[in-house]
């Protein structure tokens, strides 16, 4: 898994590469120019004689950019820096590689208004680069590096940012002011948690990593805790050549009243295509009917409803002995918010003890019964989208849930015990521990009702096979996303449609984590 680091876990790891390493910051800085460079230049590499314009900040962001002009210039670029602030305030490694360029004789400006800056522009670049500001600032910008980022968001042409888009906090997700809207962002070592989650991730462009010279061996520090599932962390549940159904899980799935009985046919499929040996779909028997067209190879229990047609009793047998053979439950998806189906919920959640995934109407009832959470729950799996969530935070509004999800989500696991699967842009996978796994798959396409069913499904299958929760979740979501962007791939994201992911699911797996060797 690919680590995602804060500014702080960021700087201890510099220090620790040129304290306790013994590697020069300089060297640091200057692999992590050389390497921005080496993509620049790819860029560019259909332009003849190219010019590009560089705006430097005083700090090592700053000295990464002279660095950079430093190869541009060599490599036959028309080079010119505009450097805002004084030669005084350069200082350390970034004052060194000024010093380096302003002896190659490359042509640079110390500028302090924006006016300054038209007047001096030599020739209308073909590409900008933003090495103003790095990791390390919090708030909106103000005075002259705002007109200055509004100044390059201005240019018709390429930008590349260095690190961070200026004007980002590279630690949060939110945009508090003025940000550089880049075309390519290259950064060092790892990714921050800016390029990763939005809004923020949509001013970082496509994004690149330079390997700076900072060791493995403390880029995956332990005590960096947030870490991007990649495809090979993706493991199905094996079989053997001897597996039958019992062996690959047994799942219910209580889902489903008028008017939502596709939740609960987009949930057991889900669960049974992603490879659970049984499926079993309590349902309300008034609608059994239907759920019996909807679904073949999913067996349907009905159980008794009375006038409502809805979850009104967690004690009548057919439920109970649904309950008692099942090894994963999956509840909520379409089962109503009236009081008596609330009750139901919270009573079945109250004396299960197999894994179980929470979601939609099934949420709701934890969120008007918070005493369920205050126990552990290592087998449940809890799979809320932000007003969902929301719910379960008492005292936290939706602006403090945008910027501050991450925090929330991690404090919420870890004072409950269970697994928490955040939807999100991307979505979020958090354990008990605190760690944070980011799913890097999906797209707006997923904005479909329906899309968060056969999520559940997906998560209760692979919980009936034997994968931990926390696998399971992050698998899942991983699954999910992919399928989505093959469909995205094919027919657009606008055309994506929740029964669409499930039917996509196969090829989706043969495609990408079926041997055929």
């Amino acid at each position: 898994m690919l680590k995602i680091v804060t500014s702080a876990e960021m700087r201890e790891m510099d220090r620790h590469t040129i304290e306790d390493l013994g590697v020069p910051g300089v060297v640091l800085m200057e692999n992590a120019g050389s390497g921005t460079f080496h993509i620049i230049q790819e860029i560019l590499k259909d332009i003849f004689h190219p010019k590009v314009v560089l705006f430097c900040g005083k700090g090592n962001n700053g000295g990464d950019g002279f660095v950079i002009a430093r190869h541009l210039w060599d490599a036959g670029a028309h080079v010119q820096i505009f450097i805002i602030g004084k030669e005084a305030d350069l200082k350390g490694d970034a004052l060194t590689n000024f010093n380096v360029a302003k002896n190659f004789g490359l042509h640079y400006h110390f500028v302090s208004q924006t006016s300054e800056i038209e007047e001096l522009l030599d020739e209308y670049p073909d590409l900008v680069v933003d090495a103003l500001l790095g990791t390390g600032i919090k708030g909106a910008v103000h005075g002259f590096m705002k007109d200055v980022i509004e100044y390059i968001n201005g240019l018709e042409c390429p930008v590349v940012a260095v690190d961070v888009p200026s004007g980002l906090n590279a630690d949060s997700p939110a945009i508090e002011g003025e940000a550089v809207q880049a075309d390519v962002t290259v950064t060092m070592a790892l990714p921050k948690v800016c390029h990763v989650f939005h809004p923020a991730r949509s001013s970082v462009g496509e994004l690149y990593i330079a390997d700076i010279g900072i060791p493995h061996t403390t880029r995956n520090s332990g005590e960096v805790r947030m870490q991007m599932v990649e495809k090979s962390d993706i493991h199905l549940p094996q079989r053997s050549q001897e597996t039958h159904k019992y062996e690959c899980g047994k799942v219910a799935v209580l889902a489903g009243s008028p008017g939502f009985t596709g939740a609960a046919a987009l949930s057991a499929e889900a669960a049974l295509r992603v490879g659970a040996g049984l499926v079993i779909l309590g349902i309300p028997e008034s609608l059994n009917p239907i759920l019996e067209m909807k679904l073949t190879e999913v067996i349907t229990r009905p159980y008794p409803a009375g006038e409502t047609q809805h979850l009104v009793d967690a004690n009548n047998p057919p439920l109970q002995d649904l309950l008692e053979w099942c090894d994963v439950l999956a509840i909520g998806p379409g089962l109503g918010r009236s009081e008596e189906t609330q009750q139901a919920i919270v009573d079945i959640l109250s004396s299960f003890q197999k894994p179980v995934v929470v979601d939609a109407d099934a949420l709701f009832a934890l969120a008007q019964h918070p005493e369920l959470l205050n126990k552990p729950h290592p087998n449940w799996v809890l799979t809320p989208h932000y007003g969902e969530f929301l719910r379960l935070i008492p005292g936290a509004d939706k602006q403090q849930m945008k910027s501050d999800f991450i925090r929330l989500s991690r404090e919420f696991a870890q004072k409950h015990g269970l697994t928490l699967l955040l939807k999100n842009a991307p979505s979020i996978v958090v354990d008990s521990a605190g760690e944070i796994f980011v799913n890097p798959t999906g797209n707006p396409g997923l904005a479909s009702g329906g899309t968060g069913d056969v999520l559940t499904g997906l998560i209760a299958g692979l919980l009936a096979q034997r994968l931990d929760p926390v696998a399971a979740a992050y698998t899942a979501n991983y699954l999910h996303g992919l399928c989505a962007d093959e469909i995205a791939g094919e027919k657009t994201e606008y055309a994506l449609a929740a029964g669409d992911l499930i039917a996509k699911l196969g090829d989706a797996l043969n495609k990408h984590f079926v041997s055929h060797e």
